[in-house]
């Protein structure tokens, strides 16, 4: 089964995907941040930035997986390039109140797929028709076959 090339589908990363595709960029979240960003659409609000950026900006952090300032540079360069939607209300949703800001850009930038590997998150899969996934399951969506796999 292959999906609508023509309509991109429209999702929003959570911060733990974007960290680990930082630090790895080999990873499968590398893949879907950098390698296949241009085969969806990436919603992106002012709170789920600004998060990110805090994260990425945590000294522990910076330490702990040897971020420096040209790769946190370049991941907050791709994000800002996103969508940008505009959240007014972010509604108490999720077991963990960090995970409700994700899930009202979702909602609010009409998002097919909130990709994730927090359980807090992937738990709530569907919410509001809104496909809650993992990494790999989203690589499935948007990978492009190779004529090989399409016969």
């Amino acid at each position: 089964m292959r999906c609508d090339v023509s309509a991109k589908p429209r999702a929003v990363i959570d911060t733990q995907v974007l960290l680990r595709a930082v630090i790895n960029r080999r990873s499968l979240p590398a893949q879907v941040v950098y390698d296949l960003v241009d085969n969806y659409i990436l919603l992106v609000s002012e709170a789920t930035l600004a998060e990110i950026e805090d994260v990425l900006n945590r000294p522990k952090v910076r330490t702990k997986f040897q971020l420096t300032d040209s790769v946190v540079g370049e991941l907050l360069q791709r994000l800002s390039k996103g969508e940008r939607i505009v959240v007014t209300d972010v509604p108490a949703i999720g077991r963990d109140p960090k995970d409700d800001i994700f899930l009202a850009c979702a909602v609010t930038g009409s998002s097919q797929y909130i990709v994730s590997e927090d359980k807090d998150l992937l738990v709530l899969n569907p919410y509001q028709n809104i496909q809650i996934v993992n990494v790999l399951d989203f690589l499935k969506v948007i990978r492009i076959p190779t004529n090989d796999e399409e016969h």
